[in-house]
C-alpha cells in the first residue's frame, strides 16, 4: 500500500484526507492518507525520517520546506511556494487547481482585468495562474502597501501588465476574511459590486462566504474555493500516481463528501 499525507500546523481541520480517500475509493487504488502535525522546528526531523511515498504541503511550510528538497519544478521554483512533494521533488499544485476550478465553472480569463484581494503566498500562486491563462492585467488590493508592491514588482518582472479598466472583470479573494469561524468579514465593501462581476474566492470554509452570497445578491457570478480546493488535491494525485486522475473521478461525488465535512 502506498502512504501519503499532508503537513501543517495546525492540520486538524484539514479536509485533505477525505478528498483522497474518496479518491482512492473510486480508483480503487491501494493507498492511505492521513494528515500529520508537523510544528516548524519538527520540519527538519520529519523530512529526514518520513517513509511516504508522497505529501501535502499546507501553512505555515510551504516556503520554510523549500531549502529541505532535493529539486523543485519550474512553477514551485517561480512562486516560492511548494505544496506537493514526490521523491525530494517539490511542486506547486494550487495555481494548477484555481484555473481547473475555472475550467470547470466555464470562465475564460483570457484578456480580463483581474484584481487580486491580499498579497500573500496564496496570492502569489493565483496571479502565476492568471498569467499562464493571459489575462490583460493583474491589480493587487492590500492592506499593506509595501507588500502588495512587492506583489506586483514580482508579477511586473514576467509579465507585461497592460493597463487595467475602471472597473474589473474578476475579483479573487486570497485573504482569510470570511474563513470559518468569522464567517460575517468580507474582503470589500459591497458597494464596489457590480453586476456581472466575477468574484472568486479561495476559502472553501464556509462553502459560500458572507462576500459570494451578498455579491450574488448584487447580480455577480460566484465561485467558491471548494473546486480550487479539489482540483489541487487531484493534481497533486496525479503527480504521485502518474496519469489522468481528473477525468476518472466523479467530481460531484467529490464535492458532496467534502461538503458533509463542512455542514
Amino acid at each position: 500500500m502506498k502512504r501519503f499525507a499532508v503537513i501543517g500546523d495546525p492540520i486538524a481541520q484539514s479536509l485533505s484526507p477525505f478528498l483522497h480517500q474518496e479518491v482512492y475509493h473510486q480508483l480503487g487504488l491501494d493507498a492511505s492518507f492521513e494528515k500529520i502535525h508537523v510544528k516548524t522546528n519538527e520540519l527538519h526531523t520529519f523530512m529526514n525520517s518520513n517513509e511516504l511515498d508522497g505529501f501535502n504541503v499546507t501553512i505555515p511550510h510551504k516556503q520554510s520546506v523549500i531549502p529541505l528538497l532535493d529539486k523543485l519544478n519550474e512553477s514551485a521554483k517561480i512562486i516560492g511556494a511548494v505544496n506537493c512533494v514526490k521523491n525530494g521533488k517539490g511542486f506547486n499544485t494550487d495555481w494548477i487547481g484555481f484555473l481547473k476550478a475555472l475550467e470547470i465553472n466555464g470562465l475564460d480569463l483570457k484578456g480580463k482585468d483581474c484584481v487580486i484581494l491580499g498579497a500573500g503566498g496564496a496570492a502569489r500562486a493565483i496571479a502565476f495562474g492568471l498569467i499562464q491563462a493571459h489575462v490583460n492585467s493583474i491589480s493587487i488590493n492590500n492592506r499593506t502597501q509595501n507588500t502588495a508592491k512587492q506583489l506586483l514588482d514580482w508579477i511586473h518582472s514576467f509579465f507585461p501588465n497592460n493597463d487595467p479598466s475602471e472597473i474589473p472583470d474578476v475579483i479573487i479573494n486570497c485573504t482569510p476574511l470570511g474563513m470559518w469561524p468569522e464567517t460575517e468579514s468580507t474582503p470589500m465593501t459591497l458597494n464596489e459590486i457590480k453586476p456581472n462581476l466575477i468574484l472568486v474566492d479561495t476559502i472553501y470554509n464556509p462553502i459560500e462566504t458572507q462576500w459570494l452570497k451578498l455579491g450574488k445578491e448584487k447580480g455577480a457570478k460566484t465561485i467558491g474555493g471548494l473546486d480550487m480546493f479539489i482540483a489541487q488535491g487531484l493534481a497533486s494525485a496525479e503527480i504521485w500516481f502518474g496519469g489522468n486522475i481528473t477525468d476518472k473521478v466523479d467530481i460531484s461525488a467529490l464535492r458532496a463528501v467534502l461538503k458533509q465535512r463542512l455542514i
